[in-house]
């Protein structure tokens, strides 16, 4: 008997597994999960769509880190223990014009 119940490479009961699920280790049989092509299953949706939600949350701190840059280089001179009122003005409108022209940017496309 082979790994997991399945039948040992070369022995003459076939493709007989005595009942297990699993493939036998070896012979050169390639399964659709190590092909790829069980990717857009149940299981595989699942995987994609974490994927796609771990993508969006980098893309984001991306997009914060970028805004937290460019913002704090355009409006703060030289940092204190506290912002002055034309800092924090300039800070509120940068952002704001960041989140507006991302927000024209993707509905536009």
């Amino acid at each position: 008997m082979g790994l997991f119940g399945g039948t040992v490479e070369g022995s003459s009961s076939g493709d007989s597994n005595s009942g297990s699920k699993l493939r036998s280790y070896g012979g050169g049989e390639t399964d659709s999960f190590s092909s790829g092509q069980d990717l857009g299953g149940a299981a595989g949706g699942d995987i994609q769509a974490q994927v796609a939600m771990e993508q969006q949350k980098l893309q984001f701190m991306n997009q914060v880190h970028h805004l937290n840059e460019t913002c704090w280089d355009l409006c703060v001179g030289n940092p204190s223990s506290s912002l002055s009122g034309r800092e924090e003005t300039c800070l509120n409108n940068c952002v704001d014009r960041f989140i507006d022209t991302t927000l024209l940017i993707t509905n536009r496309f």
